[in-house]
């Protein structure tokens, strides 16, 4: 698997109030300029002291000319252009940390705002990386971005060819696997999370696949106390992810 650090492609732009100030916060990425609207109100008003405070020029445009650079995308009267975001090898990602490393894989999830959303809780959860395949599932785009609030700034995202080896050589370098599913598995809250962790989530509509299914090393599953099939994998990942954050920082005992 290449080593290569490459940027990804159309993340030079960042769309939206969030993710903007987060990307000002962080200082993660050269930004070159920020665009507002001409008749920008107070809630802009921050992003461009900010902007002030990193010695970033602020341009004001009218709303037409915003919605051509951003493609006519939602940008709320607000972008910022910056260095794109990377792509993070492999190699780089799974580099030995700590006993609380937590990785997300995800498995055939093509819905661009499914992805933000799980950008975002992962950011929040405190994850080291995600890991994306390069086909068949959704990749970053200024949308994802969007969705993602930021969180993009503050973990590495990682897109492989074969989602099957990459687990493989997580386990080689101290990961455990673990599946998430709808059923079947051992419940959440009493399995043991408290190791070097990639946490594999499925598409909705068919879960995780027979054969990544197959190279994981134990499922888990959330137990509902309705007859509703399954979660919104969005909501899954944030109620499995603070879960084994909970585990992994709780005294032992």
């Amino acid at each position: 698997m290449s080593q290569k650090r490459t940027a990804i492609p159309g993340t030079d732009l960042v769309l939206g109030i969030n993710a903007v100030r987060e990307v000002l916060l962080a200082g993660s990425r050269t930004v070159e300029a920020l665009y507002c609207h001409e008749h920008a109100g107070s809630r802009h008003a921050g992003l461009e002291d900010l902007a002030k405070q990193r010695q970033v020029p602020v341009k004001k445009l009218p709303k037409a000319a915003m919605d051509r650079m951003a493609a006519h995308e939602w940008h709320q009267g607000v972008i910022l252009k910056v260095s794109p975001a990377d792509y993070c090898p492999l190699g780089e990602l799974l580099a030995a940390g700590d006993d609380h490393d937590l990785i997300v894989a995800l498995d055939g999830i093509t819905d661009p705002q499914n992805l933000g959303s799980i950008i975002r809780t992962a950011a929040a959860a405190g994850v080291k990386g995600i890991i994306l395949p390069e086909r068949r599932a959704a990749g970053i785009t200024a949308t994802v971005a969007r969705i993602a609030s930021g969180g993009l700034e503050y973990l590495r995202v990682c897109r492989v060819k074969n989602l099957v080896q990459a687990l493989e050589e997580g386990r080689r370098q101290g990961f455990w696997v673990a599946g998430a599913v709808a059923a079947e598995g051992e419940n959440l809250y009493q399995a043991d999370l408290r190791r070097r962790l990639i946490v594999v989530l499925g598409a909705e509509d068919k879960g995780i696949r027979p054969l990544v299914r197959k190279n994981c090393d134990f499922l888990v599953t959330i137990p509902l106390h309705s007859p509703l099939e399954s979660l919104n994998v969005g909501t899954a990942a944030a109620v499995i992810l603070f879960e084994v954050k909970r585990q992994q920082l709780a005294p032992s005992a």
